[in-house]
């Protein structure tokens, strides 16, 4: 009788245990808040048949702590323009002690998304190429490399610039010399072609003792390469963008009325 009695025990045990279990339940609220701004205001483009003609500012700014995949989205409808997005950047001499500006800016601009970068030399000196500048991460000892900018093939920054992820980074002046609207991203500069040096896959070393002669950036940029005009805002940064409409050579008197917009990718 002891052995049934201990054996009958153990099941009983478990029984108990299994009814002591309670199920808890809680609920969450969530409060959902917008962190993706546009600021920009209708604008009328007047543009004459086989032109481009830009547009005037939009800023599109990301105040979440993470990057905001974005798409440009319009409702355009007319068959002799076509819109794309471009920036303007401006290039400038710099007292390379100080690293302070000296003036005589030149104006670029440049594609922000698209299947190819693309740009305006038409404001660069004569003898002047436009250029990539990768840095590295001890910048003032060992100098820049670049591309040029006919030769990119992919989005900027590229991966392995130190100025995608740049720390101390360029806003505010974090690193003692820079206070810029995009504190990580990409350098344009525009360069005397004849100061390319070596080549290595496309990236060359730079003639640095004629370095007072370069026109350096005065702001960090982004260009995605994709035909979807996919785009990202970095997080607590801003994307500034311009409507570049290309009009047709033999278009007709009209109006056309489009609205851009963004949309999660």
């Amino acid at each position: 009788m002891n052995k049934k009695i201990l054996m009958f025990g153990i099941p009983l045990l478990a029984i108990a245990i299994v009814s002591a279990l309670v199920v808890l339940s809680f609920s969450v609220t969530v409060n959902t808040s917008q962190s993706v701004f546009v600021d920009g205001e209708p604008q009328a483009i007047p543009c004459l048949g086989g032109e481009t003609c830009i547009g005037e500012p939009v800023v599109i700014t990301n105040n979440a702590n993470v990057n905001a995949e974005l798409k440009l989205v319009n409702d355009a409808d007319c068959e002799d323009v076509e819109i794309s997005y471009v920036g303007k950047l401006d290039l400038t001499k710099k007292d390379t002690t100080t690293w302070a500006a000296t003036g005589n800016a030149i104006e670029i601009i440049y594609t922000v998304v698209g299947e190819n970068f693309e740009y305006d030399d038409s404001n660069l000196p004569e003898g002047y190429i436009l250029v990539y500048a990768m840095d590295k991460e001890n910048r003032f000892s060992e100098y820049a490399t670049v591309i040029k900018v006919e030769d990119i093939d992919e989005g900027l920054p590229t991966l392995g610039d130190w100025n995608a992820d740049a720390d101390p980074d360029y806003c505010n002046l974090n690193n003692g010399f820079d206070s810029y609207n995009h504190c990580v991203g990409a350098k344009l500069w525009a360069i005397n072609e004849d100061d390319l040096g070596t080549e290595t896959e496309g990236v060359y070393e730079l003639a640095w003792t004629d370095m007072v002669n370069y026109y350096y950036e005065t702001d960090l940029i982004y260009y995605f390469a994709n035909a979807e005009d996919n785009i990202i805002v970095p997080a607590g940064s801003n994307l500034v963008i311009y409507p570049s409409i290309s009009v047709a050579t033999l278009a007709g008197d009209e109006t056309c009325e489009f609205t851009v917009g963004i949309e999660s990718q």
